[in-house]
């Protein structure tokens, strides 16, 4: 069983929550919207999506799913955060990173007194380079730690489509996820070894900066 932390409890973050508890990890949620934290606190749930609302009952009813707005709470009490925020177009066409780096600047704070080893995923959409040029440095800034040493950073892409979000999550033709070093690898290995279909990890960094440890 893994602990695992989910920012962001709209779309994918439900589902990837839910998902998550209902193989066998203690997961608990966080967000902006009261609302939405209300709701999966009480074993509802925040989004609509044919069969999460069974998901999502059955594993708050054993424990293994819950919300909460504390997030010190959320980052101390389990190993890997997942970051579900949304990326809206901007008018250039480019993506808003706001919520993205806000969400690790708030992790990385409490990262700076915690001793365990903890590793930050992305799952919301970004583009390459995102990890190496925007998530990276501001965990480092607001920990005052090195990312691959004393933190893993993940990206682990989503391909939920709505109506079958539940189906696509656990019956996947693949799974992807960039890793920063070999730890965070082996944790995210085993935190998908369910997965029937074949799993691809690759090194998150392009170049590797001077101290990090590379993947293999």
């Amino acid at each position: 069983m893994r602990s695992i932390s989910v920012f962001g409890l709209g779309y994918v973050g439900s589902v990837t929550a839910a998902c998550f508890a209902s193989k066998g990890n203690k997961v608990i949620g966080i967000d902006v919207s009261g609302d939405k934290v209300a709701a999966m606190a009480a074993g509802k749930t925040p989004i609509l999506e044919p069969g999460i609302q069974e998901i999502i009952s059955e594993f708050h009813a054993k424990g293994m799913l819950t919300a909460t707005t504390d997030i010190e709470k959320v980052v101390r009490e389990s190993e890997i955060s997942f970051i579900c925020v949304g990326t809206p177009s901007q008018a250039n066409g480019k993506l808003d990173l706001t919520g993205i780096k806000h969400v690790c600047e708030q992790i990385g704070a409490v990262l700076k007194t915690k001793d365990a080893f903890h590793i930050v995923a992305t799952r919301s959409t970004i583009l390459p380079g995102t990890s190496a040029d925007v998530i990276t440095p501001a965990l480092e800034a607001a920990s005052g730690k090195k990312a691959g040493i004393d933190f893993g950073v993940a990206t682990n892409p989503e391909f939920l489509r709505e109506g079958t979000a539940i189906k696509d999550f656990l019956s996947p033709p693949m799974t992807v996820f960039g890793v920063s070093e070999g730890k965070s690898e082996a944790v995210m290995r085993d935190l998908y070894a369910w997965v029937p279909a074949e799993l691809f990890a690759v090194p998150i960094y392009a170049v590797a900066p001077e101290g990090y440890q590379v993947p293999g």
